[in-house]
């Protein structure tokens, strides 16, 4: 089973990804966890995604599919949770391009939907909390609008791909908000 745990910024897909992977037993792949490793590392690759998040501008796809297509090697047929990917239509067909010789392919979307001015406060309070450099308010500002252009298509194209696309509200408590994510994953066969 792969699943996409899908939302804006600030949505809690991490918090909700973490959740999933316990209670399903999903390996958690998280690109975002993978370009701060990077960065955190001070490789050339972790430089230049510093410098691109501090804009608040998306990472080019050929370096997250490259990042993707490594961490995928190494999934083998294990089920898994994208957490981060794909953010572009592009990329989701990637994805899919990745998938298709060993004959899988995502099996679900949870999208997580919250207001984007609660979206916003939780960033700046995650800024002030864990010091996330690409939690300033010109930065979070540039990020929804990146969502809205150029990720919250992915969703139209998962619904046309295989219509297992789930909205959920990402309002409440973590425990709320993951009593509807769970509802939103198929029973596996």
């Amino acid at each position: 089973m792969i699943g996409v745990i899908f939302g804006p910024p600030g949505s809690g897909k991490g918090t909700q990804a973490a959740r999933l992977q316990s209670e399903f037993g999903l390996d958690h792949v998280s690109t975002g966890d993978m370009l701060r490793a990077e960065i955190a590392r001070g490789t050339p690759t972790g430089r230049r995604v510093k410098a691109i998040i501090a804009a608040g501008d998306l990472v080019p796809d050929t370096l997250i599919l490259d990042l993707v297509r490594m961490r995928l090697a190494t999934e083998g047929g294990r089920d898994f949770l994208l957490d981060g990917f794909p953010r572009t239509v592009e990329q989701a067909r990637a994805l899919d391009a990745l998938l298709s010789p060993s004959g899988r392919k995502v099996d679900f979307v949870v999208a997580l939907e919250v207001p984007e001015e609660a979206l916003i406060q939780r960033l700046l309070g995650r800024a002030r909390k864990e010091g996330r450099p690409d939690d300033k308010r010109a930065a979070i500002l540039e990020r929804m609008r990146e969502y809205r252009t150029q990720t919250a298509p992915v969703l139209a194209f998962y619904q046309d791909a295989n219509g297992h696309v789930t909205s959920v509200s990402g309002i409440g408590t973590p425990d709320e908000v993951f009593a509807r994510v769970r509802k939103a994953v198929p029973v596996r066969a």
